[in-house]
């Protein structure tokens, strides 16, 4: 009898999780467990001054968990928050970062972590 009753419990959650997967979808979410999903397109951050010339500095990060254009946007104002810096995001896990001064790449992990996402270093 017990036994009845934890498949009956695992088969209820299973049902609800595939329901709430779907509705995200429905609603524009990519369903990756990001927040984005609000609209179908996503305000990508600007930067004024995209003149590459300016940014003597670069660098290449490889960021786990971005999976959509959600996730691209976040960790670009995130990273685009930091004075001087332009981030420009492709997935699947592509992050090129130009810089006006040199690059510390602890403050670069540090804004990516804030944002929700994990800089895997090579």
């Amino acid at each position: 009898m017990i036994n009845v009753i934890i498949v009956l419990a695992v088969v209820a959650a299973v049902l609800l999780a595939a329901r709430r997967y779907l509705r995200t979808l429905r609603r524009g979410g990519c369903g990756c467990g990001c927040s984005g999903g609000g609209g179908p397109h996503v305000a990508r951050p600007t930067v004024a001054d995209t003149n590459e010339a300016h940014y003597p500095y670069s660098a290449e990060l490889t960021v786990e968990g971005m999976r959509c254009e959600h996730c691209l946007a976040a960790v670009e104002t995130a990273l685009d928050g930091i004075g001087g810096v332009w981030a420009r995001a492709s997935l699947p896990d592509h992050v090129r970062v130009l810089s006006k001064d040199p690059i510390d790449r602890a403050v670069l992990a540090e804004a990516v972590e804030s944002a929700g996402y994990h800089v895997v270093e090579k």
